[in-house]
């Protein structure tokens, strides 16, 4: 009697582990990262939020012309009041996934640098980009490029390199 028990029990053991097993491997299966299954960063069109930008903004309002296609605008506001004044935001995914962004502010500059470049501090070093003069941010977080027009602060930013961030400028244009 006592085999027939035993033997009554492990196949049980046996049949609790083979659904078990199964519906593990049904719910491996269904939640398993797929390639182009929401790992990317989904591109954003900004031109309709960019051509209101400029009718309504107090300042020239700038944007990219010419980056190749693998530069991905990913974020977009627009804001007329704030503490900071008018601002403007666009945010871009560059070919080997880090981030630069374009900032612009009317308003309590340095405040608006700190914030957008998340406590980036000058390094006391400019450069040249399309003619304009950038002061250099480092940051633990963002470097930035930082160029402080009339009426107008404006920020690239983000985790990308100095030389991502100075094609940014260059590509940046007022129409």
């Amino acid at each position: 009697m006592a085999d027939r028990n035993s033997m009554r029990t492990v196949r049980n053991l046996v049949g609790a582990l083979t659904v078990t097993c199964g519906v593990s491997l049904v719910v491996y299966w269904g939640v398993l990262p797929r390639e182009g299954d929401g790992n990317e960063m989904e591109a954003v069109s900004y031109s309709q939020e960019l051509g209101q930008a400029r009718r309504a903004a107090p300042f020239p309002v700038v944007a990219p012309v010419g980056l190749p296609d693998d530069w991905r605008a990913n974020s977009v506001t627009y804001r007329g009041t704030g503490d900071h004044g008018t601002t403007w935001h666009i945010g871009f995914v560059t070919p080997d996934d880090e981030y630069v962004a374009v900032e612009q502010g009317s308003k309590n500059a340095d405040r608006f640098i700190r914030k957008v470049t998340h406590d980036a501090r000058p390094t006391g070093e400019s450069r040249q980009v399309a003619g304009a003069e950038w002061a250099h941010y480092q940051g633990r977080t963002y470097d930035a490029l930082v160029h402080k027009g009339d009426g107008v602060t404006t920020v690239v930013t983000g985790t990308g390199s100095v030389k991502q961030m100075e094609r940014m400028a260059a590509a940046l244009q007022e129409k």
